[in-house]
């Protein structure tokens, strides 16, 4: 009669596995120590897995499935707002508004799912090299870069980025910095705040690559214009004056 399995073993085994595989690697991990972890012995093992690689396999599976969801959920909605029109906007201020709340929303959803799976990610940075998994990373990072370049393009079309920035270039460089971003999770030894994240790296976007149409209405959706009839040129040189200056 077939040994029945330990419903409550296979997350067992999935949880040491995380742990070992970032502490050594997946080649130098061994399943007698990933057993030991959660008190199962090797039968218990290959009841679930036939190898610690399929049991990263999983892991790596699970990993994919959120980061599509992420990914397919920022495409979505970012096809609705163009196809309420893109381009049809008499005021382009509410367009620019709902969509840094959009990418704000999938920068905060995609931040959160790279803190909760740091240690499978590391793997995959760090600890994956000479197996089958080593690629891996890097084609979920590619079809990132495809998702940030279509929206590129569209609002470049748009112009809403500059005409001199090469959204392929753009579309690299955001989605590596969110590889860095997911290597210093890591590390850190708790949750961080997630929200200067965000809106540091919105700034750095907008700030960048976009149009100075751009930027001027995602300074009046964001309510920053103090004053609209004060030119922008008299409001940076006041507020960069001495304080002693300034002062009535």
């Amino acid at each position: 009669m077939a040994r029945p399995k330990d419903p409550h073993a296979r997350s067992a085994l999935m949880a040491a596995a995380r742990k070992e595989f970032v502490r050594v690697g997946i080649l130098r991990a061994r399943i007698e120590d990933l057993t030991q972890a959660c008190g199962l012995s090797k039968g218990a093992f290959y009841l679930h897995f036939e190898s610690k690689e399929a049991l990263f396999r999983e892991l790596v599976t699970v990993l994919e499935a959120q980061i599509q969801q992420v990914r397919s959920t920022r495409e979505q909605a970012w096809a609705a707002l163009v196809g309420r029109g893109l381009q049809a906007h008499a005021d382009p201020a509410p367009f620019v508004a709902e969509a840094l709340q959009l990418e704000g929303d999938g920068d905060r959803a995609l931040l959160e799912m790279l803190w909760e799976w740091r240690d499978v990610t590391d793997v995959l940075l760090r600890g994956s090299q000479g197996t089958e998994f080593e690629n891996v990373l890097w084609k979920m990072l590619d079809r990132e870069v495809l998702r940030v370049e279509a929206q590129c393009a569209q609002m470049k079309q748009a112009g809403l980025l500059r005409d001199d920035v090469q959204f392929e270039v753009v579309g690299s460089m955001i989605v590596g910095t969110y590889l860095l971003v997911a290597r210093r999770m890591s590390t850190l030894p708790r949750k961080p705040d997630f929200e200067p994240w965000v809106r540091s790296l919105q700034a750095v976007i907008a700030d960048g690559a976009s149009s100075g149409s751009l930027r001027t209405h995602r300074d009046a959706a964001a309510g920053r214009a103090t004053n609209p009839a004060t030119p922008r040129r008299v409001r940076r040189t006041a507020a960069a004056a001495p304080a002693t200056q300034r002062r009535p």
